[in-house]
C-alpha cells in the first residue's frame, strides 16, 4: 500500500484482485473513494503511486502493469499488446517502484527471478537486470536513481547499478530469512532497510558488505 502526499491524503490498498482507494480524513461514513479490479479474478500483490500522486500502478499474477488515475480512468497496462515478443512477462510481478526524478521509468520483479526496467513514455522494458535464482519480492531505487536494489525470497539483497547494468553489490540476510520488504532512505542514497519473514529488521549502509543496525526485532505476543 502506499499514501500520497499530506495535501491530498488518500491511501492506496490491494488485497485480492482489487485496488482501492481511501480517504484518511474522512471520520464518518465509507471512506473508500475508489475501488477497481485491474484483472478480474487475478490477484493484485503491489501498488505504488506516480511521483505526481495522480496515478497508481499495481500489478500481479495476471503478468501486467496497470496504471489508473486516481479519479478512475485506466491510462495504459505494460506490456501493450504492440510491444516485442522480448518484453512479455512470463511472471506474476510481486513489488513495482517508480524512479524519483519523475515517473518516466518503472521498475518491476516476481516469479522470473529477473528486474524490470520499464520506460512509460517509450512503453517497452529497456533493460533486464538479472543475479536472482529466487521469487523477487521487492524492488526500489535509491533517492538518486543511480543504483536500484532488489530482494527476494531467497532472503538475497543485490545493488544493482543502473548506468552499466552490472551489480554494485550482492549481500544476503544476516538470518537467511525469507525478505519481504525494502525500503530506501529519502535522505541517503547508501542507507536502506529489509525485513522478513522471522520478524527482523536490518538497516544497511551499502557500501558495507554487513548491516549498519543488525536484528532489530520485531516482537509478537
Amino acid at each position: 500500500m502506499g499514501f500520497v502526499d499530506p495535501a491530498a491524503p488518500l491511501l492506496a490498498t490491494c488485497g485480492g484482485d482489487t485496488v482501492k482507494l481511501f480517504d484518511v480524513t474522512v471520520e464518518s461514513g465509507d471512506p473508500c473513494v475508489l475501488a477497481y479490479s485491474p484483472a478480474p479474478g487475478h490477484p493484485v500483490n503491489a501498488v505504488k503511486w506516480n511521483h505526481t500522486n495522480l496515478i497508481v500502478a499495481s500489478a500481479g499474477d495476471d503478468k501486467k502493469i496497470s496504471l489508473w488515475h486516481k479519479k478512475g480512468q485506466n491510462v495504459g497496462q505494460l506490456p501493450t499488446s504492440t510491444v516485442d515478443r522480448g518484453d512479455d512477462i512470463e511472471e506474476s510481478i510481486y513489488s513495482i517502484s517508480f524512479s524519483n526524478k519523475g515517473s518516466r521509468y518503472l521498475c518491476s520483479g516476481g516469479s522470473g527471478h529477473i528486474v524490470r526496467i520499464w520506460d512509460l513514455q517509450r512503453k517497452r522494458c529497456i533493460k533486464w537486470l538479472s543475479g536472482h535464482t529466487d521469487t523477487i519480492t521487492g524492488v526500489m531505487y535509491n533517492c538518486k536513481d543511480e543504483h536500484l536494489a532488489s530482494i527476494s525470497m531467497k532472503g538475497d539483497l543485490i545493488l544493482h547499478n543502473l548506468a552499466s547494468g552490472a551489480r554494485a553489490a550482492e549481500l544476503s540476510d544476516p538470518n537467511g530469512q525469507v525478505l519481504r520488504v525494502l525500503d530506501y532512505s529519502h535522505n541517503s542514497r547508501h542507507i536502506l532497510a529489509t525485513a522478513g519473514d522471522d520478524g527482523s529488521v536490518h538497516l544497511w549502509d551499502t557500501t558495507a558488505r554487513t548491516p549498519k543496525v543488525n536484528n532489530i526485532a520485531l516482537v509478537t505476543s
